[in-house]
């Protein structure tokens, strides 16, 4: 579905869009017999340019948001187990940062898809439109071409000194800032179609097509005013966190950490990932944003129990284990302990043949590992052995279920 309605469904309704104007124009500009007929043919390719922006815009933003989701489920996950990684104490201004603008409470990356699909949108026609005039008369494609340019470089100009106040005078000053915009553009937009509209008084051959033509550039350059790049700033913020945090996932020297095919590290301390739901807790990215977990790790969910802690929770597998959120609760620790157990317990089930311990495990992960080692003979080390601990190899006695 995605791959159907991504980038290419908004860019290929916007390009429809634009080709319907354009040869509505160009069609009143030579009007023939069966003008009107042509007409009703430009309108409908227009309506369904504009269709497929709409169909496709959602599915587009909601791949963005699952995709800043999975780079930071799985940075979270390496971050933990990772040889020779940075300590993360300095980290947790990005964590919170990434989790915040990418996942839950600020503009998510899929929010800058919409803002982007105006502008592209109103570019394509507003270019196309000049290519009209150009074809009637070159100079006529002169004015209102930089008048889009201009009015494009107010929209995408950087933000002034006066827009990064914080507090009331900092909002008091974003929308003093956006009225001289919207008049400014608004100018522009009247000059742009001045031009053709000048233009049809020296034509009347052409008068009503230079009139739409005027009307059109007038409407889609005025539009531009609606345009908030603001989420697309905070795009940029997140993955700009998700990148400092994907970095702590790489040794100091530089070099990729990867780790052994089929080896499942165990942090001393699981992560408790209160941006993300149940579901993604339990696998960290490990399956796609459309798995269902009962459906791909059907013996974990048996094994942890996992479907009746679901059935309590309020919104089930899509519930935040955060009170933080709305609709999330707060759980208790023998809950998070079962948590971490059934992360573990999930990767064996895709695959992992060996698992690293930090120590002894905890009796959560001890029934689970002696139930893989049963089933398909996991083998479990402990890379540090303290006084009471496991020797390497062996899965503690009494940990089967």
């Amino acid at each position: 579905m995605t791959g159907m309605w991504g980038p290419p469904g908004v860019i290929g309704g916007a390009a429809l869009r634009a080709a319907g104007c354009t040869t509505g124009v160009l069609l009143l500009m030579h009007p023939t017999a069966a003008v009107l007929w042509w007409l009703i043919g430009c309108w409908l390719l227009y309506q369904a340019g504009t269709a497929l922006g709409t169909a496709a815009l959602a599915p587009t933003a909601r791949a963005r948001d699952r995709a800043a989701r999975i780079r930071l489920l799985r940075a979270v996950q390496r971050l933990g187990p990772a040889p020779g990684h940075r300590a993360p104490g300095p980290l947790r201004d990005h964590l919170y940062a990434a989790a915040g603008v990418a996942i839950r409470w600020e503009p998510k990356p899929g929010a800058a898809v919409a803002a982007l699909a105006h502008v592209t949108g109103s570019l394509l026609t507003l270019t196309s439109l000049c290519v009209a005039l150009a074809v009637v008369d070159p100079a006529l494609a002169v004015g209102p071409g930089l008048c889009a340019a201009l009015a494009l470089g107010l929209v995408v100009r950087p933000r002034g000194l006066r827009a990064e106040g914080t507090g009331r005078a900092g909002w008091d000053a974003r929308r003093r800032e956006a009225r001289i915009v919207a008049v400014l553009i608004g100018v522009l937009a009247a000059g742009a179609a001045f031009v053709p509209a000048l233009a049809a008084a020296r034509r009347p051959d052409a008068a009503v097509g230079l009139c739409s033509a005027a009307v059109l550039l007038a409407r889609f350059l005025y539009g531009l005013t609606a345009v908030d790049l603001s989420a697309v700033r905070h795009r940029h913020v997140t993955h700009r966190h998700i990148r400092e945090v994907e970095r702590a996932s790489v040794p100091d020297d530089g070099d990729p950490w990867a780790m052994p095919a089929g080896l499942v590290v165990v942090p001393e301390r699981a992560g408790r990932l209160g941006f993300a739901d149940f579901a993604e807790n339990v696998h960290l990215g490990a399956l796609g944003p459309d798995d269902s977990v009962p459906e791909r790790l059907p013996h974990t969910v048996r094994l942890c129990h996992l479907e009746d802690l679901a059935q309590s929770l309020p919104r089930g597998w899509h519930t935040v284990p955060s009170a933080e959120f709305s609709g999330g609760v707060d759980l208790d620790e023998e809950t998070w302990r079962r948590i971490a157990a059934a992360r573990v317990s999930a990767l064996l089930e895709l695959g992992a043949t060996e698992v690293l311990l930090p120590g002894a495990p905890d009796p959560f992960l001890a029934a689970v590992l002696a139930d893989w080692s049963s089933r398909t003979g996991v083998r479990v080390r402990v890379s540090a052995e303290p006084d009471g601990a496991t020797p390497e190899g062996i899965v503690p006695k009494g940990a089967a279920s």
